[in-house]
């Protein structure tokens, strides 16, 4: 599991740079799902990164968001969704893998069991575009 906070988004690591026409072809087609119970959190991340160009999808629980997520470009999952339905959560995330951004609020106890990033609450817009840059250069 990599735990990512703004502090570690480093521009060595080429994290925060712009998205090129390389990553736009990349990025054609694919959406970004998020999957929050809260319909606020929802609107909130989807809307930051509609900003940003990124198409996304959004779902109150993993069962809603399984077939959309199996060809997005990553799944942003809260970390609420695994207290409310903590075995298909933990599937859904161990399937996801590295395509995974979990959302934390910092008092959870998150097992490291998967592969997936760890953003944590609150965070920002410009914190979250710099997870998901970090996982279009992982793909690549």
């Amino acid at each position: 599991m990599r735990r990512i906070a703004a502090s570690t988004l480093m521009p060595a690591h080429g994290c925060r740079r712009t998205p090129d026409e390389r990553d736009l072809k990349l990025l054609s087609g694919r959406s970004i799902v998020v999957v929050a119970a809260d319909q606020g959190l929802r609107r909130s991340v989807a809307f930051a990164l509609e900003v940003e160009g990124y198409t996304t999808e959004s779902y109150d629980t993993v069962q809603k968001a399984e077939h959309s997520s199996r060809g997005a470009l990553c799944t942003i999952v809260d970390d609420e969704i695994l207290r409310s339905e903590p075995q298909a959560a933990t599937q859904f995330l161990k399937n996801l893998g590295a395509r995974a951004v979990l959302l934390v609020d910092g008092l959870s106890a998150h097992k490291a069991h998967v592969d997936n990033a760890v953003l944590t609450k609150p965070f920002t817009g410009p914190d979250l575009l710099g997870v998901i840059k970090c996982l279009i250069e992982a793909a690549k």
